[in-house]
């Protein structure tokens, strides 16, 4: 096997040779002492030199090792060479595959049992989330009756796991009868039966499930928050936050998936304040902020409008990858400084950051807004033809509302009819309010009747659609349109809009006067006037 011909630049192995009992290699301990990639391929090429990796304990070793550091070329590289895997070097390479192609982590568990090998409770817990990652509920199922028939113990994190898989599955009634068969007292299995119900919509059931458990751990806590703002519930969210920080805070710390869920939360409604309290929050405890945590702080300033706040975070992060370069530019392209967005966009490209599919729609949307309409042709060529990436409809919608914005809607058309694939409703919907602006009744006649076929009860279509006759004059169409929506009773999307006075957010609906302080603020509306 070929191997880095580098020099090792690690601990001191005649000094290791003095301490190391005679059973253990000093490079095997080497191997366990390793923080990096580098530092994993020089123990790699100790190993080759020295013999070692005849040995299959461990080939098994390097293979955990490499599987630990991501680099899943090289733990195949390791796997494929060793004349007989045990069970220790299949649980890792399955592991491994689990991430980046859990079908592959499927067939390896096939040939494992195919070459007489006894799966032990790692092998099933891997196995299930892989099944849970590609949502194969009837290998799930399958793997599920080996588990009975091989005795495991019911409390085990193979349950866990089951019931993570049925769950994902939409099969509720198997999780819970998993759940039946644990303890009353098995945190895991409860905490993965909320996060079930959560991902199914099943809010109150969730709820309900927490307020009966009598212990409660930080991913107890996680689940529910993170649950609520997966549902939409930020003003939830928020508030469940506070109570495990008030009252839980010496018993129970916020993990990262609840701070990143929680500002979220905090983003989606413009919450500044109680962005600004998470965060001092996260100071507060010493919790690291790494990529993710750091990218959800960027992201909430960003979107409750203290963009100079998020760009101050995004110099101060260490790390970013290219999520965290999306999110700035997304927040830059929202503030209508196109500029500073397409000023990053070259500086993460010259520091050798390659970008996505989210990142192009960054770029566009802010060529959009500002009606840089060549400089927005160019991106979309440089996306496709230097970086290979396939158009989507999110990319293509970008085009045909940028071209529409501009008042050209000849192209936006020609655009639309290129199209490799059938437009969806959101490009018939761009195409129609850029039509509605201009008043182009040909092309927007054209795309309401592709939007009614695609969408025949969305009601916001015919929404736009009637403002862009009356907008054009066509009083009559504009009055079937809206006769059509009442009388089929389509629900419209009203305008909103948020405030937040003392660190409680205020929802404002058209048409809407249920605020508990309407009098007073009506009353304060009539002084103005």
């Amino acid at each position: 096997m070929a191997a880095p011909h580098t020099t090792p630049s690690l601990p001191n192995s005649q000094l290791l040779l003095k301490r190391t009992p005679p059973r253990m290699p000093a490079t095997v301990v080497l191997l366990q002492m390793c923080h990096n990639f580098q530092e994993v391929r020089q123990v790699h090429a100790q190993f080759i030199v020295s013999g070692l990796l005849s040995r299959p304990s461990n080939a098994g070793r390097l293979l955990d090792s490499y599987v630990s550091m991501s680099q899943i070329y090289y733990a195949l590289m390791v796997f494929d060479r060793m004349p007989s895997p045990d069970e220790f070097a299949y649980n890792a390479m399955i592991r491994g595959l689990m991430g980046y192609s859990p079908y592959d982590s499927l067939l390896l568990y096939n040939k494992l049992l195919f070459g007489g090998l006894t799966p032990d409770t790692y092998t099933y817990t891997f196995v299930l989330k892989a099944c849970s990652r590609l949502e194969a509920i009837k290998e799930g199922k399958q793997l599920h009756c080996q588990v009975i028939k091989a005795g495991v113990a019911p409390d085990s994190h193979v349950h866990t796991s089951l019931i993570n898989m049925y769950a994902k599955s939409g099969n509720l009634d198997s999780a819970e009868g998993v759940l039946a068969e644990c303890s009353q007292e098995n945190v895991l299995a409860i905490n993965s039966m909320i996060s079930g119900y959560m991902n199914q919509g099943h809010v109150e059931k969730a709820r309900a499930m927490f307020e009966k458990m009598g212990v409660r751990d930080a991913a107890t806590w996680s689940g529910m928050i993170t649950g609520y703002t997966k549902n939409g519930m930020h003003a939830e969210a928020l508030a469940l936050f506070q109570e495990m920080t008030m009252f839980l805070g010496s018993v129970v710390s916020a993990n990262e998936s609840a701070l990143v869920s929680s500002l979220s939360a905090a983003a989606s409604l413009g919450a500044l304040d109680q962005g600004r309290w998470i965060h001092e929050y996260i100071c507060r405890v010493g919790a690291k902020i790494g990529v993710t945590l750091g990218t959800a702080l960027v992201d909430m300033y960003a979107k409750c409008g203290s963009i100079d706040c998020s760009y101050e975070l995004f110099r101060k992060m260490q790390e970013r990858d290219v999520v965290t370069w999306g999110v700035m530019m997304s927040g830059f392209a929202m503030h209508g400084e196109a500029r500073k967005c397409f000023q990053l966009f070259d500086e993460m490209v010259t520091g050798g950051t390659r970008p996505n599919e989210v990142i192009f729609v960054a770029v566009l949307s802010a060529c959009s807004h500002t009606g840089y309409v060549e400089l927005g042709h160019r991106y979309f060529n440089q996306m496709v033809h230097d970086f290979g990436i396939r158009p989507s409809v999110e990319h293509y919608g970008c085009m045909v509302d940028l071209l529409g914005r501009a008042s050209r809607l000849a192209e936006a058309e020609e655009l639309i009819r290129s199209m490799p694939e059938d437009p969806t409703p959101i490009i018939w919907g761009a195409l129609l309010s850029a039509c509605r602006i201009h008043k182009d009744l040909r092309r927007g006649r054209w795309a309401f009747r592709n939007l009614m076929q695609l969408e025949p009860f969305h009601g916001d279509r015919y929404k736009l659609a009637g403002q862009m006759f009356s907008n054009a004059g066509e009083k009559e169409e504009a009055d079937n349109i809206t006769r059509f929506i009442k009388e089929n009773e389509l629900e419209t999307t009203r305008g909103s809009s948020f405030i937040e006075i003392d660190g409680v957010v205020h929802e404002f609906v058209v048409g809407n006067i249920d605020h508990h302080r309407a009098k007073e603020i009506y009353r304060m509306w009539e002084g103005i006037n």
